[in-house]
């Protein structure tokens, strides 16, 4: 179900530029050991600065590599488990692109993605 009044649980949009309103952006990574990874997003239209994203998680489409990379940080105790997100990983973020995709194509949200992130902030007060 789409989200275009800002009302439900879930919606999608695409980032577009602030200045021109192209949807064609750049994603310039920085990193420096210890502080997480920040993306600057660029327009590639007209250069503008778009928005800046701090990393917590990272999944490339090489969804296997991408998993044990994230594992290797984290404590687990249970084989059977191990082995269950490890195949369902892959297929999993597969789905929820496609889930995305259609969310946009079905009925972008129209909010600023900044009052996206105050409402869900807001929620967990």
């Amino acid at each position: 179900m789409s989200n275009k009044s800002g009302e439900g649980q879930e919606g999608a949009r695409v980032e577009h530029c602030p200045g021109c309103g192209s949807v064609d952006v750049r994603n310039n990574v920085y990193f420096c050991k210890g502080q997480p990874v920040k993306v600057y997003v660029q327009c590639s239209s007209c250069g503008e600065f778009v928005a800046r994203y701090t990393l917590r998680a990272y999944t490339s489409n090489k969804t296997y590599e991408s998993l044990l990379e994230r594992m290797r940080f984290s404590k687990l105790t249970s084989g059977k488990r191990t082995l269950r997100i490890v195949e369902g990983f892959g297929d999993d973020i597969a789905k929820e692109y496609d889930h995305v995709l259609e969310l946009v194509r079905t009925g972008e949200d129209q909010r600023r993605i900044e009052e996206i992130i105050a409402e869900d902030y807001s929620e967990d007060l």
